[in-house]
């Protein structure tokens, strides 16, 4: 058995590998809404008069 010291080092380990996961996918999430929003206004579609 290991001393509740292994086992706090443990729980903060995993406590924080489930931030970091949320923190990312948020991010992975605001990225696409990001993306949707300039495709709804038309950011990324070239100039009419460019030729």
């Amino acid at each position: 058995m290991g001393t509740p010291a292994d086992y706090t080092i443990i729980v903060l380990l995993v406590a924080m590998g489930v931030g970091l996961w949320t923190l990312l996918d948020r991010l992975t999430q605001l990225q696409r809404d990001v993306d949707a929003l300039k495709r709804q206004v038309g950011v990324n579609d070239p100039p009419a008069d460019a030729g």
